[in-house]
């Protein structure tokens, strides 16, 4: 069994460096372009990202031909659980932490593009909640409903919730402790804000560009007609 540590926020592109892409992991999935080989073993810390790039690598994972077998330790929040979801077994330790929350968006434009950000919006979730259905067994709308009030849950909670298909302790033998990770709240709540606050100037920066020069490049995300591209982002909502 191969080992694989996923560790980082969770995008389409490497801005910060401290990305994980659908591109990287598919490189750890099939290492020199070579045909996969054995089962896995992903040790998964990740304070979400894109909703775009996580379906990306769900479906990578879930077409793997060996059995994946996820452990979340430290934290899964937002998008990190969309990826999870492709899991032949999905556990965490018990000191991480699991967040699900609606997906949100940085946008300008006029009330059409708002409007049509909405039902980007709307869409967005709804394949989210596709994905969370294959394992959770709670209703749909109470799925949703978690998801409205952006949900932290300890291990015994997700795994009560249907989300984790069980918990694993450091004593088992099967983990080193080495890779084990233990967050608090507060310090999870704060790095899955840091998502959407670190991307501000970037945009920022792409919208004063673009006020100048007509033909300036824009950021990923900026427009409405780029969530089109990408989709969604999954923020941590301010309530």
């Amino acid at each position: 069994m191969r080992d694989i540590h996923l560790n980082g926020y969770i995008d389409d592109e490497a801005w910060f460096g401290d990305e994980i892409t659908p591109e990287a992991l598919h490189g750890m999935l099939y290492p020199d372009g070579e045909e996969a080989h054995g089962d896995l073993r992903i040790f998964l810390n990740s304070y979400g990202g894109s909703c775009n790039a996580a379906v990306r690598m769900f479906d990578d994972l879930h077409a793997y031909p060996g059995s994946v077998h996820i452990i979340v330790s430290g934290t899964a929040a937002s998008a990190a659980t969309v990826l999870a979801m492709a899991a032949d077994r999905l556990e965490m330790t018990p000191g991480s932490l699991w967040m699900i929350h609606d997906p949100g968006v940085m946008v300008w434009g006029n009330e059409r593009d708002l409007e049509e950000a909405v039902r980007l919006l709307r869409a967005c979730k709804e394949s989210i909640l596709n994905v969370y259905g294959r394992r959770c067994r709670k209703t749909r709308d109470e799925i949703s409903a978690m998801m409205r009030n952006t949900t932290w849950m300890d291990a015994g909670q997700a795994l009560q919730e249907g989300f984790i298909d069980g918990m694993i302790d450091m004593g088992s033998g099967i983990l080193n402790a080495a890779f084990s990770h233990e967050t608090s709240l507060a310090d999870a709540k704060a790095k899955a804000q840091n998502w959407l606050d670190r991307r501000r100037p970037i945009r920022g920066a792409s919208a004063s560009a673009a006020a100048s020069d007509p033909q300036a490049s824009q950021s990923p995300g900026t427009p409405v007609i780029q969530l089109q591209k990408r989709l969604a982002l999954i923020t941590p909502t301010k309530r």
